[in-house]
């Protein structure tokens, strides 16, 4: 005999599966964070050699077996590999910005798991994603008003045409001939390797961008300082509530533009830790971080110069 459904059962039924959907036990949460750290590692974690041979032998274990993603001297190990390469030996080298961050993160957990009860890890986590996305937005914002060339717009001047990741964006904004940004990088190429303190060049372009890079350079000190500021605060104050807004609009503002992929990768997965309530669930933000963060290679397609050859 058939079973007939009401429509209120129906949606009764599709209720319950989305509800299932954004709920995960614990434990299940707490891993799948750490093999997203992990993946992060393993895609990004190759600076020289001896990271590139070792961290995938380090790493694949984390990612294939429960007991070593939630082993707290696996973890400690990790450290290691990070804090050396990252926070002691850039002291005499570079390493970019979300290096640094890839640290801290690894440390965090590591402190957590040793200091954590098993129940207050998940929370732990949050707690340690929130002021970590929080505080290196602070310090980044610091840096923004004591530098004169980020406030009259003349880092985004020189940026916008100097770096390749920009050249789509420059030339359809400003119409700026592709061919004199590649130029542009080649000169710069060129003053790097020369010994003659009095070479100069013409930066091509730098002319067409002064209001945009204005516009660029204020959007930006206002949204990472709410950024910094709603993610500092305690959560029981009001702005703190729509420090995950500040966020996404930060994101879909800057990474189709600035293709930053290491800095991004990281900061969504924060993103998607601290988005977590205490129930275990997933959040609208949560979904969001979480489907940035399996597409964001994409941001790679050069997707102007594309709609620009189309169109």
């Amino acid at each position: 005999m058939s079973k007939v459904y009401s429509t209120k059962s129906i949606l009764g039924l599709f209720s319950k599966v989305k509800e299932n959907a954004l709920s995960l036990k614990s434990d299940d949460l707490t891993i799948l964070i750490l093999k997203m750290i992990l993946i992060i590692l393993l895609i990004l974690m190759k600076d020289n050699a001896v990271l590139s041979i070792l961290m995938p032998v380090i790493i694949v274990p984390g990612l294939l077996f429960k007991a070593v993603t939630l082993n707290k001297y696996y973890w400690l190990l990790l450290s290691l590999f990070s804090a050396i390469p990252y926070l002691i030996l850039d002291l005499v080298g570079y390493v970019p910005n979300h290096k640094h961050i890839f640290a801290y993160v690894i440390l965090a957990v590591t402190i957590i798991l040793f200091l954590s009860k098993e129940e207050d890890i998940l929370e732990n986590l949050r707690h340690q994603s929130k002021y970590i996305i929080g505080l290196c937005f602070l310090f980044a914002v610091a840096g923004k008003f004591l530098a004169p060339e980020f406030m009259d717009g003349r880092f985004f001047e020189f940026t916008n045409t100097a770096d390749p990741r920009f050249y789509g964006f420059t030339s359809f904004i400003a119409d700026v001939d592709p061919l004199a940004l590649k130029a542009n990088e080649t000169n710069i190429e060129n003053l790097m390797s020369t010994t003659n303190p009095n070479t100069v060049f013409t930066l091509n372009g730098a002319q067409n961008l002064h209001s945009i890079g204005l516009m660029i350079s204020y959007w930006t000190i206002f949204i990472e300082g709410m950024i910094a500021i709603s993610f500092c605060l305690p959560g029981s104050f009001l702005l703190s509530k729509y420090r995950n807004i500040f966020l996404i609009a930060f994101v879909l503002t800057t990474y189709p533009i600035a293709t930053v992929y290491g800095f991004a990768i990281i900061l969504t997965t924060l993103g998607f830790i601290q988005s977590t309530t205490k129930k275990n669930q997933l959040t609208k933000y949560s979904l969001f971080y979480l489907i940035v963060f399996i597409f964001l290679p994409l941001i790679k397609i050069p997707f102007i110069r594309v709609l620009s050859s189309i169109f």
